[in-house]
Order: structure tokens, then C-alpha cells, then sequence
């Protein structure tokens, strides 16, 4: 037998010729990957950013409600009556709930 017969001249070449672009077709499919989950990531993103302002447009309009509004014009009005000026910390031990010693 005749060494290397059966071997086909330039096989191994070809099949190293082969392997940068293997290596590259598996870069690309990597890349279309990631810029799927960077599109995935982008679209939750801005749904939690609209959620947020959403939800703080919502508190901003509870903050403007008519409760709010009732406690502001009470603290207002306790401020201008003589004699009832109390300063805040004796408003904080009062709203303590603590079990008073009378």
C-alpha cells in the first residue's frame, strides 16, 4: 500500500479553512441573541417607566385630593388661632398614640 492513498490532498485545509467561519457564524448567532434580550430588556424597561409615572401621576392626584386638602386648611387654620400655636414636637409626642399617665 501506497502511504496516504486514501487521504484526499488539501482535506485538512479545507476543513481548517472552514473553522474561522464556523467560529463566526456562531459570533453572529450569539449577537442576534443578545440583541433580542437587549429588545426583551427595552420593552420591560419602558413598561416599568410607564407604570411609574403612572403611578405617581395617580399619587400626585390623591396627594391634591380633598383630604389633602382638609388637612392643609386645618393646619392652616390651627396655625392663625392664638393660643393654639403648638410647635412640632410637641405635635409628634402627641401623635405617639402612647397611653397617656392622666
Amino acid at each position: 500500500m501506497i502511504p496516504g492513498r486514501h487521504d484526499i490532498p488539501g482535506e485538512k485545509s479545507v476543513a481548517d479553512d472552514l473553522e474561522p467561519y464556523r467560529r463566526l457564524v456562531e459570533l453572529q448567532k450569539q449577537m442576534i441573541e443578545l440583541a433580542q434580550q437587549h429588545e426583551r430588556t427595552r420593552r420591560r424597561r419602558d413598561a416599568l417607566h410607564e407604570q411609574l409615572a403612572h403611578d405617581a401621576a395617580r399619587r400626585r392626584h390623591e396627594r391634591d385630593g380633598w383630604r389633602h386638602r382638609l388637612q392643609r386648611s386645618a393646619a392652616n387654620f390651627l396655625k392663625r388661632v392664638p393660643g393654639l400655636a403648638v410647635e412640632k414636637p410637641a405635635l409628634a409626642a402627641l401623635n405617639d398614640k402612647q397611653p397617656s399617665s392622666c
